[in-house]
């Protein structure tokens, strides 16, 4: 192998680079947040032949226990750019929390139910983040990419980026997002401020901050996929039935295994709470696929990313 970059450094224990505290190492890992460092190392990974691995704030992810043997390549550019009338523009390594900061001391609106989320604005637009009804792709105007191969820039618009529920193009591309321009509309600061508030009390409250976790591990369910004998009881939001109340049906509230556990707050959420390994984690999502399909006959299906090498 040629002389690694100065910046690339060997052998990274994965745990401190994810919101679960789970994974292996990589054989190389740098952060980056200079345009000009991200292309000389794309240039060094390929010709050193090594597989690449884009990384936010590593929240939506499940890392396996075993090394990676490819270069992780975590997006720090966290600046803002530009303050135009209707959008600002950021990096996409900017916290969602610091943005929603942001829209606060400016008294922009509509981005409060982001509160508590620890994702980066680019693994927001990459899996569409949202929570309580609410989706990261609408306030997307357009999304600067860098190409991993070419290490050429391409521009989408929202249309370009095809959202959908917790889905976007971004997951099948082989590229990395770098600059995000978001919509902006002001609003009242004081009420602004509540709502944020509010969001993370209830986060607080139901204790989804006490464990590492990945926030919800399935996307919910249609309700109209779900035959109406079994929906009894159920709530349904914009459409949708939560996965936490089918896998709570199921008497899955609680189960341990290894050290991971499926929350006693939320069915939906699984947590750390011993040292957990990732394939404690697989135990428990395979475990309640299981039996969600035996009782009600539904595929779940991940919203986490699980890393398989």
């Amino acid at each position: 192998l040629m002389k690694t970059l100065p910046w690339i450094k060997k052998d990274v224990s994965l745990k401190n680079y994810n919101t679960f505290r789970i994974g292996g190492k990589a054989k190389y890992f740098t952060k980056i947040s200079s345009k000009d460092k991200l292309i000389k190392t794309l240039h060094w990974a390929e010709e050193n032949s090594l597989p690449i691995f884009i990384l936010g704030n590593g929240s939506n992810i499940l890392f396996s226990d075993r090394k990676y043997h490819g270069i992780v390549i975590k997006i720090e550019n966290n600046k803002i750019k530009k303050i135009n009338k209707k959008t600002i523009v950021v990096g996409a390594g900017m916290m969602l929390m610091e943005l929603l900061q942001k829209f606060l001391n400016k008294g922009f609106k509509d981005l409060e139910w982001a509160n508590g989320i620890p994702a980066t604005v680019g693994g927001a637009v990459f899996c569409n983040a949202g929570s309580f009804g609410h989706d990261f792709g609408k306030f997307v105007k357009k999304v600067r990419t860098i190409d991993l191969e070419t290490c050429k820039e391409k521009i989408y618009s929202q249309k370009d980026c095809k959202f959908q529920y917790r889905c976007s193009i971004f997951q099948k591309n082989k590229e990395t997002i770098w600059e995000v321009e978001i919509f902006i509309k002001k609003g009242d600061k004081a009420k602004i401020k509540e709502k944020a508030k509010s969001y993370w009390q209830y986060k607080l409250k139901k204790g989804l901050f006490k464990y590492p976790s990945a926030g919800s591990i399935f996307k919910n369910i249609f309700a109209k996929d779900i035959p109406s004998k079994h929906r009894k009881g159920a709530t349904i939001k914009k459409g949708k039935i939560s996965t936490g109340w089918l896998i709570e049906k199921c008497n899955l509230k609680g189960k341990r295994y290894g050290g991971a556990m499926i929350s006693d707050f939320h069915a939906n959420v699984i947590i750390n709470i011993k040292n957990a390994k990732a394939k404690d984690v697989l135990y428990l999502i395979n475990l309640c696929k299981r039996k969600v399909y035996k009782k009600f006959k539904i595929k779940l299906k991940e919203e986490i990313i699980v890393i398989h090498y």
